[in-house]
This record gives structure tokens, C-alpha cells and sequence, in this order.
């Protein structure tokens, strides 16, 4: 009889103790990777499909394992000069970087698409950058602006970079303004 006296409180404490248990809140970053996968894989799909006429894809020179896509969304009323940055070059360029679900999380001008406000553009070394961009502004015209999907592999890899999460698919609206030769 005493045994079972003793049994009782055990169990109440051991069903507190599980009952208490933390439970983790879902973020906005859960299943990452693989979500980011199934990003890149729709837009194969649509690729493939020729459901998009505007989306177009290469294989970059640095990981031919990976294909960056884009569209070019140059306004009519740009001129689009026929020059293209080298790899040794800088570049003025605005921009505004996208996580796959639409956040933004940096960018140099301000305002909404198709019309933003720009601020001032940002200039550096074709090679400053992550591989992505350094392939894509290879390939731009001066006076062009893309909508451009980074597969992680040509971003900031697995590892990440500061708030930016690894296995980050990045999107960017990138203008590309100067080449700058200085």
C-alpha cells in the first residue's frame, strides 16, 4: 500500500516533465535546402515547359553542374549599349536582393517594381562578388536590367553569408548602369 502511495506523485512529476517539453516554433527559413531545391526545379520545369518565353538559363563557366536562369526585364525606354563588362572591370550596378518567398534583404534603390526609386548605384570589381554575379554581369549589356535566379552553388553556398541563410537560392533585379574602366 505504501509503494502505490509513493508511485502516484512519481507519475504525475515524470507526465510534468514531459508535458513541458520545448516545442520548436516554425520559421521562415524551415526545410531550407530542399525548398530552395523545388525552387530551382520549377523553374527547370517552366524552362523546359516553355511556359515562361522570358525565362532563359546558361551554364555558368565556374560550375557547370548548376544553371543560373534570368529574364531580361530592360524598360523600352533604356538604350541598351552594345558593351559588356570583362572579367578585370567594374561595374556600377542597382540592385535589390529577394530571398524565394519574396523578402527582400538587400538592395540600392527603393520604390516599387516596374518603376523604383533608385538611390545611387553600387560600383566594384566584376570579381568582387559572389561567382553568380560575376557570370551574369559577364553576359549583360550596359543600359540592361535582369531578373536573375542564383541557384545556392553560385551565391553564398551552404555555409551562408551574415543573415543570409546556406542553401539560399537568391533572386536579384539587377540593372547594370556603368562599366566602370578606372
Amino acid at each position: 500500500m505504501i509503494k502505490k502511495f509513493y508511485l502516484l506523485p512519481l507519475l504525475a512529476v515524470v507526465l510534468m516533465m514531459v508535458s513541458c517539453e520545448e516545442v520548436k516554433e516554425a520559421t521562415k527559413f524551415d526545410n531550407w535546402g530542399p525548398r530552395n531545391d523545388a525552387y530551382m526545379d520549377s523553374l527547370a520545369a517552366v524552362y523546359d515547359a516553355k511556359t515562361d518565353p522570358a525565362l532563359q538559363r546558361f551554364v555558368p563557366m565556374t560550375n557547370a553542374k548548376v544553371f543560373i536562369y534570368y529574364k531580361d526585364i530592360t524598360p523600352s525606354t533604356n538604350v541598351v549599349v552594345d558593351q559588356q563588362p570583362l572579367y578585370t572591370q567594374g561595374v556600377s550596378v542597382y540592385y535589390r536582393g529577394y530571398y524565394i518567398f519574396g523578402e527582400s534583404f538587400d538592395q540600392n534603390f527603393t520604390g516599387a517594381n516596374p518603376d523604383p526609386e533608385f538611390d545611387a548605384p553600387t560600383t566594384f570589381m566584376v570579381t568582387g562578388v559572389v561567382s553568380g554575379w560575376t557570370e551574369v554581369l559577364q553576359r549583360m549589356k550596359k543600359g540592361q536590367r535582369w531578373m536573375v535566379y542564383l541557384p545556392y552553388e553560385m551565391a553564398y553556398g551552404a555555409s551562408g553569408s551574415g543573415a543570409i541563410p546556406g542553401y539560399s537560392t537568391l533572386i536579384f533585379d539587377m540593372e547594370l548602369i556603368d562599366i566602370v574602366t578606372d
